[in-house]
């Protein structure tokens, strides 16, 4: 027996207070009847309903407490997604046979951008590592069309109008010259759809190459090629979890 709201956290559906205010507010439904109270027990043999997307519960159950974690290098020409209906490249053709486990992404990079990501089954580390409280920061390496010229670096560092949203201040790590070209090592907490090339794009600059090289307290150094596929010990993500959890209490 668990709670309903205890497992729609668990299984990624939301952090706990987003999953307790849908239930509170009528959203879930468990055998086809609406559930108000996020204490509700579940059994095995329940299907609980969510935006007309059924979740039955004896398949996700066993996930609950068996969770596992990857890094995969994402090679340019492949969908985040796991499945794509114009059948285009997913990242499902890069970990068949490789993951035998159900997994998910958690964030994504678009489909001309290469990196870093993560996989698991583990639906509260998703969501704290994506908790704009958390401030968990990714770092890219991009390869602008020209030089970049200093006001525009402020302009990063302070940050800049997109689609009618500020933009949280970037970490500018590093910039270098690249014969015509500039290569801007940037770091963001946000996780806005295409932020960084949006970034750039309202600056003048066409972004040429764009490349995920760290997520958190990975780097891609540990899948240098793309396609490479890691396990992450789970003693390491008890070390982030305690530490993503403090953050949270002090918030």
């Amino acid at each position: 027996m668990i709670k309903l709201q205890t497992f729609l956290q668990k299984i990624g559906e939301g952090s706990r207070r987003k999953v307790g205010e849908m239930i509170i507010s009528g959203k879930v439904k468990v055998n086809g009847k609406t559930i108000k109270e996020p204490w509700f027990l579940l059994s095995d043999k329940d299907i609980i309903e969510i935006n007309n997307k059924k979740i039955y519960v004896r398949e996700k159950i066993n996930d609950i407490d068996n969770y596992v974690y990857y890094l995969l290098h994402k090679p340019i020409g492949y969908l985040s997604s796991l499945s794509d209906d114009r059948g285009r490249k997913t990242i499902t053709d890069l970990i068949k046979g490789k993951i035998p486990e159900k997994v998910f992404h958690v964030g994504r990079l678009d489909y001309n951008t290469s990196g870093l990501m993560l996989l698991t089954n583990d639906g509260e580390l998703a969501n704290l590592l994506l908790h704009p409280k958390k401030k968990i920061y990714k770092t890219y390496k991009v390869l602008i069309n020209k030089h970049i010229k200093n006001e525009d670096i402020e302009k990063l560092k302070n940050g800049v109008i997109i689609e009618n949203y500020k933009t949280q201040p970037a970490k500018i790590e590093k910039i270098r010259k690249k014969g015509k070209y500039s290569e801007v090592i940037i770091s963001i907490h946000e996780g806005k759809k295409r932020q960084v090339r949006l970034m750039f794009k309202v600056l003048g600059y066409n972004v040429l190459k764009l490349k995920r090289i760290k997520f958190g307290p990975w780097t891609v150094n540990e899948v240098p090629n793309p396609g490479d596929i890691k396990k992450i010990d789970n003693k390491d993500i008890k070390k982030l979890k305690d530490y993503l959890q403090m953050r949270t209490k002090k918030d």
